[in-house]
């Protein structure tokens, strides 16, 4: 995972020395790996690393579990962070938004305030959320700029774990005995997003086992396709799931 890592970061230029990075922390596999890397795994960037927690106080006492794993593992690791606890219900119902519109917004209204004019952010999405993306996008009947997927770099927003799987983040907890929470509310499937993942997903795998490395490199394509010309796109599709995709493409596609 590591070699795979510092590749995307130094593609997509995510990175510089001394930089103030705000981490997203759920508790999860992802964010978890994520947050021991950016501390342990890259001592020469001498990053000033902040976590950040947003309690959502949906699931009751999980809720709380998630959040108190994530502080003792900060403390663990010497790692300063906010954790915020925010009722999203009561958001949601003010404003007239889902919740998981409500979540997203304030989730990366904290990390914003958090990162400040100079800082960056960093969330934890995989290869995994991409492809999911892209197969909500495409079943919902978007146009071609949601099958791009997950951008690498948006503004200060960056996704250093884009090109690695759920799988390989979680053999990396494993590998560190990195203990990680499971949100509960992932294994429903009466979510459309969880469908995919749970049924869809594993189903498009018997197929072809590379199901999401082709995708991210359709996304890539569909991306430079739309913002450079064809044949940017043509040269782009010689490459696999953008592991070895030209530096100058940082598409800009799906807000997320």
């Amino acid at each position: 995972m590591n070699r795979k890592v510092i590749d995307c970061i130094d593609r997509y230029h995510m990175l510089s020395p001394h930089d103030h990075v705000v981490v997203g922390v759920s508790g999860g596999a992802d964010s978890l790996a994520l947050l021991y890397f950016l501390v342990h795994e890259l001592p020469d960037y001498q990053l000033r690393i902040t976590a950040c927690h947003i309690n959502h106080l949906l699931r009751g006492e999980e809720s709380m579990r998630d959040q108190k794993h994530v502080e003792e593992l900060c403390a663990q690791w010497g790692v300063p962070l906010r954790a915020e606890q925010i009722d999203i219900r009561l958001i949601a119902q003010q404003h007239g938004q889902s919740l998981e519109e409500a979540g997203r917004e304030e989730r990366y209204r904290i990390f914003a305030e958090s990162a400040g004019a100079e800082g960056k952010i960093a969330t934890a999405h995989t290869l995994s959320d991409s492809f999911e993306t892209q197969l909500f996008n495409l079943v919902r009947g978007c146009g071609g700029k949601g099958l791009c997927g997950i951008p690498p770099v948006r503004d200060n927003i960056i996704r250093p774990l884009i090109m690695i799987s759920r799988e390989e983040t979680e053999a990396y907890c494993c590998a560190h005995g990195i203990a990680f929470v499971t949100d509960s509310t992932n294994l429903d499937t009466a979510y459309s997003r969880n469908k995919l993942r749970l049924e869809v997903i594993p189903r498009l795998r018997e197929v072809n086992s590379r199901a999401a490395v082709h995708a991210a490199t359709a996304g890539m394509t569909a991306a430079a396709g739309a913002t450079m010309g064809t044949a940017t796109a043509t040269a782009i599709n010689e490459h696999e799931a953008g592991l070895e995709s030209p530096a100058f493409l940082n598409p800009d596609p799906v807000r997320l």
